[in-house]
């Protein structure tokens, strides 16, 4: 008996192994592309773009490149060397290392110029002043020595007419110091002022008058009186005579030279006797 062919059912299976494989390739593919435009990502993220800048132990910020770091020390030396024309050294080290900055990281050179100057362990070579073989302070230049003196002067004579110079032995020796170390002119005159009680005793010369002595001396005649016992206005001078007179000494005291006052009363009394 002959089967109709027209009821027989055909199935046709498709092919969906070689096209499941295909889409796993092509998933793979796509995942491996994704990890590696990860990482490249992240390295171009986290790749060093600049450098971080450490002085004396502290992070001061970054700058793309270390040339700029050069050219901010440089500057703070001319700068200091045109201030003080003397020798500068820099005994602090800058430390750079490369590393990913941010953009908040970044320093403007004129700052980075600025925190050099103020923070970093600049010395320069001051004069240090001393007296008796002990430091007073530190000033900027040899200069400075006749500016004090000069200050001096008018603290402790006024607007007198008088040439002086230092009553101690004053040495000046370089020293190498920051720009916070300068001593201040009101201060160092202020701290050389300073006094101490003392007994002195001062041999008569040739010349000398009770008042030009107590003058000289800055006390008053009646000072010298008190510490001369059996001393009085008609006592008569000699030359060799040893007077004592108590005085606040300075630290720091001047001596009179020339006393220019007493040489125009001379030539005014020499005027009015012609």
């Amino acid at each position: 008996m002959k089967q109709n062919k027209s009821n027989q059912k055909v199935i046709k299976l498709k092919n969906t192994g070689r096209k499941s494989k295909t889409a796993r390739f092509d998933n793979k593919v796509i995942g491996i592309a994704l990890v590696i435009a990860v990482a490249i990502g992240g390295f171009l993220g986290f790749r060093p773009n600049a450098y971080q800048i450490t002085i004396a132990e502290k992070v001061v910020g970054a700058v793309k490149d270390e040339k700029i770091v050069e050219a901010a020390r440089d500057t703070v030396k001319a700068q200091l060397e045109s201030t003080y024309n003397a020798e500068i050294k820099f005994e602090d080290e800058i430390e750079l290392k490369k590393y990913h900055a941010k953009k908040r990281d970044y320093i403007d050179p004129t700052y980075l110029v600025t925190y050099i100057r103020k923070n970093m362990n600049v010395l320069i070579a001051f004069k240090e002043i001393y007296v008796e073989g002990k430091p007073v302070g530190i000033v900027a230049s040899d200069e400075e020595v006749e500016v004090l003196k000069a200050a001096l002067k008018k603290e402790y004579y006024g607007n007198k007419e008088v040439e002086v110079d230092f009553g101690k032995k004053v040495e000046i020796k370089t020293a190498f110091a920051k720009e916070s170390d300068l001593i201040n002119m009101d201060t160092l005159v202020e701290k050389c002022a300073v006094t101490t009680p003392k007994i002195v005793t001062y041999e008569v010369k040739a010349g000398d008058s009770l008042w030009g002595i107590a003058n000289q001396l800055g006390v008053s005649i009646e000072n010298i009186k008190k510490e001369n016992q059996g001393f009085t206005d008609t006592t008569v001078l000699k030359i060799g005579d040893k007077l004592k007179a108590k005085i606040n000494e300075p630290m720091l005291p001047l001596i009179v030279t020339k006393d220019l006052t007493i040489e125009q009363e001379t030539v005014d009394d020499g005027k009015k006797e012609q």
